[in-house]
């Protein structure tokens, strides 16, 4: 008994809980499927009930076999199929802290590159990542995709890298045996391996990439939005990071207006200077409530000199998600913008309105959606894509370059 009291209290102090039994994941999958079923707008609009159904009981019957994180894994892919990007169910609490690696990527054009680690695999820093265990890169994110509804290029390189660095995803499908990985990278032109151990990026560990400069849109993306008058160029540019009204709300922040305040702003420079191209940048935004850029819109569409064509542009990525469609759908509707960037994440048509729930046993939570925006009536339109595709290289964002801006400074 003193033994077993003993591991208990190991269990509890290490945060490691105990595997749950298969009558309890059964109450909580009949719950997700129940109240899902009824709550959300419409959950079986790309795949049927019965497809669903049939997942859901498939996981309950392997619940014996299968670890917590597994199972939780496994319905996300059952809800990733039904193709709404906003219903997900959270995995954090099965995340083992232990098993994650430390590494930040970022994907520029097809090419996955490490920008963040901790010092010990420092020389990972910059380089392209070609395969992990042996397994080739693009194997592996194919796999990992079926996380979510990839729907898109854009989606599929958001949410990769924040996937890649979970050891217990990559043993789930296969890739990985141990805790340690071995990564293949190619880094200067020459090809390397690197063993990496899980462990923790800490504020005294950390290394990143040295960059030669910031761009604007970097060196401001933590703020919600910000704004900066080129007079050489006679560009007015306003970076619009989140629909949120009031960046005083924002910790990161030491910007003291609200979006009512900077809007008057954005209007005084336009007022007192002559304006030759107005850069509005969402190619950060994940979304928030669309209403305040709606009615910044058809402010901007009002004003003749603005809204013009080559005169006006908005900038889009792989980031511009929710609320921000909506808004650049109100660009597309109401003014003679240009659009650069790169595709977005999310479609013009797209659930949202988000609630949440948690489920009894396990307490996982999973959001879902409760209206469903239509802003076309084409369909299967998946992304919206800009008129000018315009990417960041590896090299363009090491010297500080910003091939958008560059792009719409010297368009006639």
């Amino acid at each position: 008994m003193k033994k077993q009291i003993l591991i208990i209290f190991l269990l509890l102090s290490l945060g490691i809980s105990a595997q749950m039994d298969k009558e309890k994941w059964t109450e909580d999958i009949k719950y997700l499927q129940s109240n899902l079923t009824n709550k959300h707008y419409n959950l079986f609009a790309l795949r049927s009930e019965a497809d669903f159904t049939k997942d859901i009981n498939n996981i309950i019957s392997k619940t014996d076999e299968l670890s917590d994180f597994q199972i939780a894994l496994k319905l996300q892919q059952a809800l990733a199929k039904q193709g709404d990007t906003h219903t997900n169910l959270s995995l954090k609490k099965f995340i083992d802290k232990n098993q994650v690696l430390p590494l930040s990527s970022y994907f520029y054009g097809n090419d996955l590159y490490v920008t963040l680690t901790n010092s010990e695999n420092k020389e990972l820093l910059g380089g392209k990542i070609l395969a992990i265990n042996g397994f080739d890169i693009k194997t592996i994110t194919d796999s990992l995709s079926t996380l979510f509804p990839n729907e898109n290029l854009g989606i599929f390189r958001t949410r990769i890298p924040e996937i890649l660095p979970f050891n217990q995803a990559l043993k789930n499908f296969g890739f990985s045996k141990t805790d340690d990985v071995k990564i293949k990278y190619e880094k200067d032109g020459k090809i390397s391996e690197k063993t990496v151990i899980p462990s923790v990026i800490t504020k005294e560990n950390r290394v990143k990439i040295t960059l030669k400069a910031l761009t604007f849109p970097q060196e401001n993306k933590r703020k919600y939005f910000e704004k900066k008058y080129f007079d050489q160029e006679k560009i007015l540019y306003i970076l619009y990071n989140v629909c949120t009204t009031n960046e005083k709300n924002n910790p990161a922040s030491d910007n003291p207006l609200n979006f009512g305040e900077f809007e008057d702003s954005v209007f005084k420079i336009i007022k007192d200077n002559k304006v030759d191209k107005l850069i509005f940048d969402m190619r950060y935004n994940g979304g928030g409530s669309s209403k305040q850029g709606r009615e910044f819109v058809e402010k901007l569409a009002a004003n003749k000199e603005i809204n013009k064509k080559g005169h006006l542009f908005v900038v889009l990525g792989r980031d511009t998600f929710s609320s921000a469609i909506l808004n650049a759908s109100d660009f597309q509707d109401e003014t003679k913008a240009i659009f650069v960037g790169e595709e977005t994440s999310g479609k013009p048509n797209h659930y949202g309105e988000l609630q949440s729930l948690e489920l009894p046993n396990s307490k996982l939570k999973l959001t879902y959606s409760t209206f469903y925006f239509v802003r076309t009536k084409k369909k299967n339109v998946n992304t919206i894509k800009p008129d000018y595709l315009v990417e960041t290289s590896f090299n363009d964002y090491v010297n500080g370059i910003d091939p958008v801006f560059e792009f719409i400074k010297n368009y006639h």
